[in-house]
């Protein structure tokens, strides 16, 4: 799959499809390949675009700290190095924070938002999570270890009930074939501490559909509340039953829920 330089990095992505373009951006320590069952549903509609963040997958890896807004920057040049149109772009956790500030900096680029499982400011609860989370990635072997280890934060109890899913998961988590370097890991954690747009979330235009998981452990759904209520144009769901994975746990209600809101445009 191709790659093109970027704001100084090398980005590896994934696109297929045809019509308006629609851009998936992944959490921490992810790769383009979490969104292959969007991407196999909606490219029949859309032409999308999976990307592969800074210091994660195939894309290069950086040597210094960085910030949300330079992954936001990063996106930006990848949607011009392509020649593409303004885009919806569909971020979930760290990648609702790229998406929010690529709103807020490139408002040019980006056609609507979809902010899954994400929120504006960390307060110190969640930077509390953060440095159990950093703790944890300290004492395992790779990032497949590490989503395995924080399984029960990431999908719901109902996930567990559901025979075989749980470990139908751990097995892909395990298959990762570009798992996440560490030194990568803690840039992409330490960028997440320090993303703030809250107080600047009155300035996106666009539409925004808010979605969050009722029983999402990571970043609970008082977050996605907190986003809506200072977004002018945002429209707020709540998925029953799911954690902060949505689009693994629920994937149809997800991929109908979506559709429903790129169809939905004036």
């Amino acid at each position: 799959m191709p790659k093109l330089p970027c704001n100084g990095f090398e980005l590896h992505y994934a696109i297929s499809g045809v019509g308006v373009p629609l851009v998936f951006l992944n959490g921490l320590a992810g790769d383009h390949l979490y969104w292959a069952g969007q991407v196999r549903t909606f490219s029949k509609e859309f032409l999308c675009l999976a990307l592969d963040n800074r210091d994660a997958g195939q894309s290069s890896y950086a040597e210094s700290a960085y910030s949300i807004s330079d992954l936001a920057d990063d996106v930006f040049h990848l949607l011009g190095s392509l020649g593409l149109p303004p885009a919806h772009v569909v971020g979930l956790s760290l990648g609702g924070m790229i998406a929010q500030e690529l709103a807020l900096r490139h408002p040019q680029a980006v056609r609507s938002l979809a902010l899954i499982g994400t929120l504006a400011r960390p307060d110190a609860w969640f930077l509390d999570l953060l440095d159990a989370f950093g703790i944890i990635r300290r004492h395992v072997a790779d990032s497949g270890a590490f989503f395995e280890a924080v399984l029960p934060w990431l999908v719901s109890h109902r996930f567990y009930q559901e025979s075989g899913r749980a470990e139908w998961l751990k097995a892909l988590l395990r298959q990762s074939p570009y798992p996440q370097r560490i030194d990568g890991f803690f840039r992409q954690f330490d960028a997440i501490r320090r993303h703030d747009a809250l107080d600047r979330l009155g300035n996106v235009r666009c539409r925004v559909l808010v979605a969050v998981g009722e029983h999402d452990a990571i970043i609970p759904p008082r977050y996605s509340h907190e986003l809506a209520a200072r977004l002018p144009h945002a429209q707020l769901r709540v998925l029953p039953g799911v954690g902060h994975a949505p689009p693994l746990e629920a994937p149809r209600e997800f991929n109908r829920m979506l559709l429903e809101f790129l169809r939905d445009e004036p």
